[in-house]
């Protein structure tokens, strides 16, 4: 009853453009956000107590360090929407700027998630703050913005978001060193590097899969993106070598989570090259994001909170708002 009311019931269509604002901040895109500044914390903790599980300790300069970095990645992501708009319409996305939020009222925002997002960074942890605004620097400026406009060069638009990825695991690192520690100035440890490397490959494997899921947009608009120029299987391997590494690496270190993981998720990818369609593409995306956000949890339990409100408000959303299911783990079409 209490289902059939919350997906059928007329009056959630009536209420669904208030969320707009809210979807423009691309809310599903920090299941792979939040979980690289976990990843990061978790690797500190594990390079000061050994292996650490269950850490259920709450702290507000942590709270604020999370809050202040989504503002700044979501300010991100708008910029990034507002030029996309012929891309998004051939590559069949639901895009939102122009239809439901005008570009100028979309900037304004952008704006205003940056400046508050940057003042509460600097109040949780000043050192941090500043690898924050380094992710603007690369997301918001470098890789959307011109001149450089670095996502619709080939390499760069890869590595854009594979710097911004090793940004978010040493903001994770530094926020655990600064509380451990309590250091002014937070040495750099090479350590962190060797920590940091399964999970950057990781990542960047992901990166690189999701480039193919805009393929037919980017080509007929002419934009310079690796599939564009180089088709699907170079990318498909590349991803499938980066997931095996990252697994090599973990294991030869010791990291029970990247090891396990990427051990859980490369057949995916095999499954990927062997088949190549894009629902397989789909599935190597999203399955490794979830399983590498499941077998977080069991050390930093209260990332759950926040990955359960997001899925199931983004369910409620692009059900009511274009009757489509998502985000789901079910992939059903080539």
């Amino acid at each position: 009853m209490i289902k059939r009311f919350l997906k059928y019931h007329p009056v959630h269509k009536k209420f669904v453009p208030n969320l707009d604002i809210v979807f423009l901040l691309r809310p599903t895109f920090f299941f792979s956000v939040w979980v690289m500044v976990v990843i990061g914390m978790s690797s500190a903790q594990m390079y000061l107590v050994d292996y650490p599980l269950w850490i259920t300790e709450l702290s507000w300069r942590t709270f604020l360090a999370f809050l202040g970095l989504t503002f700044v990645c979501s300010s991100t992501f708008i910029l990034n929407q507002i030029p996309d708009e012929n891309n998004d319409g051939v590559n069949k996305k639901l895009f939102i700027i122009g239809k439901h939020i005008s570009p100028e009222k979309s900037q304004s925002i952008a704006n205003f998630l940056l400046f508050s997002g940057l003042v509460i960074s600097l109040v949780a942890n000043w050192f941090t703050a500043i690898l924050v605004g380094c992710i603007y620097l690369i997301w918001g400026i470098i890789y959307n913005q011109k001149p450089l406009n670095w996502k619709k060069k080939p390499i760069l638009g890869w590595l854009a978001n594979s710097i911004v990825g090793g940004l978010l695991f040493a903001v994770g690192w530094f926020l655990v060193m600064n509380d451990q520690l309590n250091y002014g100035i937070i040495p750099l440890d090479m350590s962190m590097f060797k920590y940091m490397l399964p999970y950057l490959l990781c990542f960047s494997s992901i990166a690189l899969l999701t480039t193919l899921v805009d393929k037919n947009g980017d080509t007929d608009l002419g934009d310079g993106t690796l599939p564009a120029l180089y088709g699907k299987m170079p990318i498909l391997l590349l991803s499938l070598i980066f997931f095996c590494a990252a697994f090599v690496f973990a294991l030869h270190h010791g990291d029970p989570l990247a090891s396990t993981a990427t051990c859980v998720s490369i057949p995916f990818f095999v499954f990927t090259v062997m088949r190549r369609f894009e629902k397989d593409v789909l599935r190597a995306i999203r399955y490794p994001i979830f399983i590498l956000n499941f077998f977080t949890l069991s050390i930093y339990p209260w990332l759950f909170v926040p990955l359960l409100i997001t899925f199931y408000l983004s369910k409620y959303y692009y059900w009511h708002r274009f009757d489509l299911h998502y985000p789901t783990f079910l992939v059903d079409h080539d």
